[in-house]
């Protein structure tokens, strides 16, 4: 027997999070990168007319996003670049106009682009005097003398890949870090898009470059981004089925910036939930071997004890030559309870790491199998690294932001909008 009955009961409050979802997370972000904006540029000392032309334009590009829904994803990529990219350009232009006894860039940037041109000079990176190379006058914000003054703790890859641009730039008579992952950010927002068409891609690039904060650290280089990005790239192969491309991508990751390992179970996830077989993996995981070796290879022929210290004693060892407990992490709660009694002292903070990014691991595992939704292995990543990041030696602000983001993008870019039926519509029920 049928009979008509209406549509189920609407549920407002849902729909409207969903419908308002892009207008309400851009100016919810958007209002405190502002501020943080507005501070960066008064204590540069920009003029009070450039400030306000600049955020007036800001303003009018989030209005447009808001108001005018033909215009929302033209709009909101505005705002991104404005709000993100604009004070960076100004640090560039800052750097290299203005007189300092500071070097006006991060230590972690400059430092890279100090490797590149070591390289360039035939000087083996690792191992280099940093210190009299102009990195200790870098903004450390530490109260202690750095010792990665004199230790270059990333992998080949941070400055192999901009290396190109840096030597195009040598007749320019200058060069900054920071216009590489300034098009390192253009290459991340564009996978974003790539990986989630859309409205949550939209999202998703929303909340990785506006969470707060994260001018802060782009002003001074955003060195993650690189690794990020050969990420991102790495799972659209996997979601398009191109597994050996996968392996080529997150080898070229891993040898960027050793937080890459932290996401490759997450990826390789996800090609088994589209489609990987055993042989398939193992395949791209021996692509991913070789790659890694051939970049690798030639600095550990050059001069092996410099790197494994560089890159492994450095970081994980003890003693001297250990990069002191400092952060807010737990080791640090340790050292100030007193159970751990010396900053450079030893303590198996890799074993606790294992442990913990095992844990997420696994969970990833069966969560993104049990859900296949491809916006989850980005929380899973953000959550590894931010975990793992924790208990490990140091913590610092800068490892906050590298899983806040991923995991504000991975939340973000499950958003999509409800089908909304017409009013008055009368289904037919049997």
């Amino acid at each position: 027997m049928a009979s008509v009955a209406s549509v189920p009961a609407r549920r407002p409050a849902t729909r409207v999070v969903y419908r308002h979802a892009e207008p309400i997370l851009l100016l919810g972000l958007a209002i405190p990168s502002a501020a943080i904006d507005l501070r960066i540029a008064q204590t540069w000392s920009w003029p009070a007319g450039l400030i306000a032309l600049w955020l007036g334009a800001t303003a009018l590009a989030v209005g447009a996003a808001l108001f005018r829904g033909q215009l929302r994803a033209i709009g909101s990529a505005l705002v991104i670049g404005s709000l993100y990219a604009v004070p960076i350009v100004g640090a560039i232009i800052r750097w290299h106009t203005v007189p300092s006894p500071t070097a006006l860039i991060g230590d972690g940037a400059y430092q890279t682009q100090l490797a590149g041109d070591f390289l360039l000079r035939g000087i083996d990176p690792y191992g280099a005097d940093y210190a009299a190379a102009g990195l200790s006058a870098a903004p450390w914000g530490e109260t202690f003398a750095s010792p990665a003054l004199h230790h270059l703790v990333t992998w080949p890859g941070q400055f192999l890949w901009p290396l190109p641009l840096q030597l195009a730039a040598r007749p320019l008579g200058w060069w900054d870090e920071r216009v590489f992952l300034l098009l390192a950010a253009g290459a991340t927002g564009w996978l974003l898009l790539r990986l989630f068409p859309g409205l949550p891609g939209r999202l998703a690039a929303t909340a990785f470059f506006l969470i707060p904060g994260h001018s802060l650290v782009a002003v001074l280089g955003d060195n993650d981004l690189p690794m990020l990005a050969l990420v991102l790239a790495a799972l659209l192969a996997a979601d398009r089925r191109r597994y050996l491309l996968m392996g080529l991508l997150l080898g070229l990751a891993v040898v960027t910036k050793q937080h890459a390992l932290l996401a490759v179970p997450l990826v390789a996830t996800w090609a088994v939930v589209r489609g990987a077989d055993f042989r398939g993996m193992i395949r791209a995981a021996g692509v991913a071997a070789i790659v890694g070796v051939a970049v690798v290879a030639p600095f550990v022929v050059w001069n092996a004890g410099a790197f494994v210290r560089d890159t492994l004693v450095f970081l994980a060892g003890s003693g001297l030559d250990a990069y002191p407990i400092n952060g807010f992490g737990l080791s640090a709660l340790l050292l100030s309870s007193g159970v751990i009694l010396d900053p450079r002292g030893a303590f198996p903070f890799a074993l606790i790491e294992l442990i913990v990014g095992t844990g997420v691991w696994f969970l990833g595992w069966r969560w993104i199998r049990a859900r296949a939704r491809l916006a989850d292995v980005l929380l899973f990543a953000g959550l590894a690294m931010l975990l793992v990041l924790y208990v490990s030696r140091y913590f610092h602000d800068s490892h906050l932001l590298l899983g806040a983001e991923l995991i504000l993008a991975g939340l973000a870019a499950r958003t999509r909008p409800l089908a909304v039926p017409p009013r008055g519509r009368a289904v037919l029920a049997a």
